[in-house]
């Protein structure tokens, strides 16, 4: 595919399409910044219903389900990271303002105010040493936020895999211990009978013991008889060991299904935690794209000061400065509450 080429002229009505659109603003873009304080509070009612969701499902079925346990604290440590970054965000929405604030005052009105070559050379060297500065930590907080949404995305198919195993597990244990109560049941009927027929025997037997071949019968049916009897207690036991199994089978079934439809419940908070922790990854990673732009840009236009192009971006730049750094001023002090 081949790429698409921008005229010259393109470009520079872009550029004044921006400035216009800037100049009719009316904070909108200060306040489309600062909006990302609201998702902060939206995120963090996510994660303490999922949290509380989460315990509320350990304390009920945990003793059945010890696998809840784990994911439960796993949560807990994705609440933690999310804590951890937004108050790293907070800290470098404070000192991206600032740098907001050197850029537009300092750096962009030097460039504005030069008259002579030497100032010019001035300029270019002051604006070496402001782009060495280190602004890493933007990108690094901007990586913390999508690895974290990665990681809750990856929990969400764990726990929804775990769910579809576990019940796929407590299916073929019902259905074991079904077929070996009914294999007992018929076991135990065919025993009954064969009592009935041996107590028959036994007492045949008995009215002929008054001859030697009469006591040796009467020996031979007391033991068979003694003997079912005794097969037949130890399946009568069993069966009602694996009727017990049967219902705590049911009851965990039961008990998963509860879970598969209050974890269900939660997905909601899940998704918009993943969707905002996607933006908040963006939003940082764009302010960061942009500042590097400005400072590029500059670079570039240095030796073309009567350019009306290089007027038109610093003229740009300017407008752009001021609506972020209100809007990150805004974002920093709406979370600055939190600790």
């Amino acid at each position: 595919m081949a790429a698409i080429v921008f005229s010259q002229e393109d470009s520079d009505q872009f550029i004044q399409a921006a400035i216009n659109e800037l100049d009719q603003d009316d904070g909108k873009l200060a306040n489309n910044v600062s909006k990302v304080a609201d998702w902060a509070v939206q995120v963090d009612e996510g994660f303490a219903n999922v949290t509380y969701g989460l315990q509320n499902m350990y304390d009920k079925h945990g003793e059945d389900f010890p696998d809840l346990g784990t994911y439960n604290e796993e949560w807990k440590g994705y609440k933690e990271q999310w804590t951890a970054h937004l108050l790293l965000s907070r800290n470098i929405a404070s000192k991206h303002a600032a740098d907001l604030h050197r850029f537009d005052q300092v750096f962009l009105s030097m460039i504005q105010d030069i008259q002579t070559d030497q100032d010019r050379e001035d300029v270019i060297a002051e604006l070496g040493e402001f782009a060495k500065e280190d602004h890493t930590e933007s990108a690094d907080m901007a990586q913390r936020f999508k690895a974290l949404k990665a990681d809750i995305g990856g929990f969400l198919v764990r726990f929804e895999q775990w769910i579809q195993d576990t019940g796929t597990k407590l299916k073929q244990e019902a259905y074991d211990l079904s077929q070996a109560i009914n294999k007992l049941e018929e076991k135990i009927k065919e025993l009954d009978e064969e009592i009935v027929m041996a107590t028959l025997a036994l007492l045949a037997s008995a009215a002929a013991a008054g001859t030697m071949i009469g006591v040796i019968e009467l020996i031979v049916a007391g033991t068979t008889l003694a003997a079912l009897l005794i097969s037949r207690i130890e399946k009568t036991l069993d069966l009602s060991q694996k009727q017990k199994d049967l219902a705590d089978v049911n009851r965990k079934q039961q008990a998963l299904a509860q879970i598969k439809t209050q974890f269900d419940g939660l997905k909601p908070d899940i998704a918009l935690i993943c969707s905002k922790l996607a933006l908040f990854g963006d939003i940082w990673a764009s302010i960061q794209g942009q500042t590097l732009h400005f400072q590029q840009t500059l670079r570039r236009g240095m030796e073309a000061l009567t350019d009306s192009r290089f007027k038109k971006e610093i003229e740009l730049a300017r407008k752009l400065c001021t609506p972020l750094r209100n809007g990150l001023e805004i974002y920093a002090t709406q979370l600055g509450s939190r600790s």
